[in-house]
């Protein structure tokens, strides 16, 4: 995926400005695409030049909101529809889980695996606490809740993870 498409897509849900849109990523996205101001704004420069994005308002200091173009709906559309995704995952979280019982000890990877369940438990307790509040403004079907769905059963299957793990390496011992 692209942090071009990725901005598209924010982008068809409604206009914004770069502020608004690195927002998003922070708050909105952090597990699935991370986007930093100074990646969003060459980005947005590339699509506006491109015509896939235009200048919709200009704010105080020069703050440009941006909308999505004919042009860059139909560039969202074809790569949702027609580009095959590429399922590779580049994670230090699986890269970690793949190497915590080759290089470390049984009590060390303990250790490593309650970090892990506690971090993920607090992930799980405030993305099901969010998506509670959430439900009472928005429908279930809303793009948002479904890509929370996903985060929050990706985040009960790690804590399963986790819990497993635990139980096979104190088999172990």
């Amino acid at each position: 995926m692209s942090l071009q498409h990725a901005v598209l897509g924010l982008l068809s849900v409604a206009p914004a400005s770069g502020y608004e849109l690195a927002k998003h990523f922070e708050q909105t996205l952090p597990r699935v695409w991370h986007a930093q101001n100074p990646q969003l704004y060459p980005v947005l420069s590339k699509l506006a030049a491109s015509g896939k994005i235009e200048v919709s308002a200009q704010g105080p200091r020069n703050r440009s909101t941006y909308a999505l173009t004919p042009a860059g709906r139909g560039e969202l559309r074809h790569w949702l529809v027609e580009v095959e995704p590429d399922r590779t995952m580049r994670s230090e979280v699986y890269l970690r889980a793949f190497l915590l019982t080759f290089a470390l000890s049984a009590k060390d990877a303990l250790e490593v695996l309650d970090r892990e369940a506690k971090v993920w438990q607090r992930e799980r307790d405030g993305l099901a606490s969010f998506i509670a509040e959430s439900e009472q403004f928005v429908a279930p079907h809303d793009s948002h809740m479904i890509a929370y769905d996903l985060t929050l059963r990706l985040a009960d299957a790690m804590l399963g993870w986790c819990d497993e793990t635990r139980r096979r390496i104190e088999a172990r011992l």
